[in-house]
């Protein structure tokens, strides 16, 4: 073969390499990853771009396969139901039906980690110490505005939960600690996660106290919208990757690797 011809040859093979590339990238399918902020598990930076344990997880996402695309969006808390109810969205990550309106549907997958909603206090409160998480139900306790809380029935109605409860309701898991911080309420109720990155900062970590009991203990998943474009099945397949990555055990020791140290009186 002449050195024209064999140029030619090699020419022809980036071309159709580049569009075979190109067209395994347009083939990808883009699923909607829809969240709202946690704190400082997920939240939006200056530049508005997702960051936080949970963004590095969709990220991981998309490198332990090709064939779809996990784009994740970031939304306040009480508009997110809208966004699956109206289909805008495909993938609640990291939750639990259990918290999440049952006319969204949206579907479990298989557990990624174990976690729970937890009780906490400041550790200098007016009842002493650990005694501020008896009879809660006669304490004043704050919490996420639309959450579902087993110490409020499950029901997540703000005019049911303040006439039959003590209680306060705010915009979010910062708010609850900040809240309870201030001394506006005895107690407050969190994710497990969200208060293990508090118990690890050492400015804080002496001034918080932390039930045994939880408010909730459930199984953490990827939930997928039915009918949407990515099964439970696909999903459980992608999780089966993450966990050969090492990217699961990574994601459980950022959020809650403190958990025994931390979730105690």
């Amino acid at each position: 073969m002449s050195v024209y011809k064999t140029g030619a040859f090699l020419r022809s093979a980036m071309f159709l390499l580049c569009i075979s590339t190109a067209g395994i990238a347009l083939a990808q399918i883009k699923v909607r990853v829809a969240t709202e902020p946690w704190d400082q598990i997920v939240y939006l930076d200056d530049t508005g771009e997702p960051k936080g344990a949970i963004a590095d997880f969709i990220r991981k996402m998309n490198d332990v396969q090709s064939k779809f695309h996990f784009e994740l969006n970031v939304y306040p808390r009480l508009r997110l139901d809208t966004v699956f109810m109206e289909k805008e969205a495909d993938v609640y990550p990291l939750r639990t039906t259990a918290w999440t309106n049952p006319a969204l549907g949206l579907l479990p997958t298989k557990t990624i980690l174990f976690s729970g909603d937890v009780y906490f206090s400041k550790r200098h409160n007016r009842f002493g110490g650990t005694k501020v998480f008896d009879n809660l139900t006669k304490k004043s306790i704050v919490g996420v505005r639309g959450y579902h809380y087993r110490i409020f029935n499950n029901n997540s109605d703000e005019n049911y939960i303040k006439s039959n409860f003590n209680a306060y309701l705010v915009a979010t898991n910062k708010a609850v600690v900040q809240f309870v911080m201030a001394g506006r309420a005895d107690v407050g109720i969190v994710p497990e996660v969200i208060i293990a990155k508090y118990l690890a900062d050492p400015k804080i970590q002496g001034e918080i106290i932390v039930s045994e009991k939880f408010d909730s203990r459930v199984d953490l998943s990827n939930l997928v919208r039915r009918d949407g474009p990515i099964s439970v099945k696909e999903m459980d397949a992608i999780i089966d990757l993450l966990s050969k990555s090492g990217a699961v055990t990574e994601l459980r020791s950022s959020l809650i690797g403190r958990q025994d140290a931390s979730v105690k009186k």
